[in-house]
C-alpha cells in the first residue's frame, strides 16, 4: 500500500470508524483532491506515514501510552505535517506538545473546519 500519489496527506487515526469516515469527508470537502488515508490504530498509520512523501495534517486519538505513538507523531512532523490531538474520550483535557492542535470532543463540522483553517495559517506564517 504505498502512497505516492504526490499530493498532501491527511491522516486520520481512530478507532471509531464513523467518526474516522465523518472526519475523513469533512477534510475531502476542505480540500478536494486531497489523499485522506483512515488507519485504526497506531502500528498501521505509522507503516503507512513511512510510505508517505508529505503530509499536511494527522488527526491523532491521544494514545501517548502507546507504543510507536511518538514515532508516528515525528514521522507526521518530519513530512511536514501537523498534529491534532483528539482527547480519549469526551471530558479528558488533553495537554499539548509541541505545536499541536486540540480538536475537543464532541466535535462538530464547523469545529473541523476550524481546526483545518487554523493549521493552514499556521503553515503560510
Amino acid at each position: 500500500m504505498e502512497h505516492t500519489s504526490g499530493r498532501n496527506a491527511y491522516l486520520v487515526v481512530l478507532k471509531h470508524v464513523v467518526v474516522a469516515e465523518d472526519l475523513a469527508q469533512i477534510v475531502a470537502e476542505f480540500d478536494p483532491g486531497a489523499e485522506v488515508l483512515h488507519m485504526r490504530d497506531t502500528s498501521a498509520a505509522l507503516q503507512a506515514v513511512r510510505e508517505i512523501g508529505a503530509m499536511r495534517l494527522a488527526f491523532l486519538i491521544d494514545d501517548r501510552h502507546v507504543e510507536g505513538w511518538a514515532d508516528l507523531v515525528a514521522g507526521i512532523m518530519a513530512r511536514g505535517g501537523q498534529v491534532v490531538l483528539i482527547p480519549r474520550s469526551e471530558g479528558i483535557v488533553t495537554a499539548p506538545f509541541a505545536d499541536c492542535l486540540i480538536l475537543d470532543r464532541p466535535f462538530t463540522t464547523e469545529m473541523v473546519k476550524a481546526t483545518l483553517d487554523a493549521a493552514l495559517q499556521r503553515r503560510t506564517a
